[in-house]
């Protein structure tokens, strides 16, 4: 594995476990509907972007689909999901997109029951832009524009040794690194 990539892992662990008490609140475990977390590492020309939202925010329901409209909500968004391109406005075509994890609710098959009514699911996935040149210093997210039930994105961030916390909305979806 090259230095730059265990560089980039090493900052990315960094940034899920460091953090002031304001973005402690927002951690893996809590789960807030109508806000989704990103946690961003900028190294050279390496972006590496984790998406962590409640399934509803995406959904509109965290329970197993009832309906054959929930079935392909579901597909649809896991497809979108596993994609990629669909999150940053401009990420360059000189740029190699992967999925290095990717998790969606599973439901159990059952009958409802006032657990599943309580029940709280979310979607993760980290994908890994590797670029010929350096990504913007400005980026764009479309999470607004494509899910409706996003209301909020916190985002933590590292880039060129510099880090920072954002809380960006619909009408202010542009993260700055500067």
């Amino acid at each position: 594995m090259s230095s730059s990539i265990n560089n980039l892992i090493c900052a990315f662990l960094l940034i899920l476990t460091a953090g002031s008490s304001s973005t402690l609140a927002q951690s893996a475990d809590s789960h807030v509907h109508g806000n989704a977390e990103l946690n961003i590492v900028l190294m050279g020309q390496q972006l590496q972007v984790e998406f962590v939202s409640p399934a509803i925010n995406l959904l509109g329901f965290e329970r197993p689909p009832i309906t054959d409209e929930e079935s392909a909500a579901m597909d649809d968004t896991i497809n979108q999901l596993r994609h990629g391109g669909w999150l940053i406005e401009g990420i360059p075509t000189a740029c190699q997109l992967s999925t290095e994890e990717f998790e969606a609710p599973v439901y159990e098959e059952h009958e409802s029951s006032e657990h599943d009514a309580e029940a709280h699911s979310n979607f993760r996935v980290r994908y890994l832009y590797d670029c010929d040149t350096a990504p913007r210093k400005q980026l764009k997210l479309l999470a607004f524009d494509h899910f409706s039930g996003i209301e909020t994105l916190t985002v933590q961030w590292i880039a060129d040794q510099k880090q920072g916390y954002a809380r960006l909305n619909r009408d202010d979806p542009v993260l700055d690194f500067e």
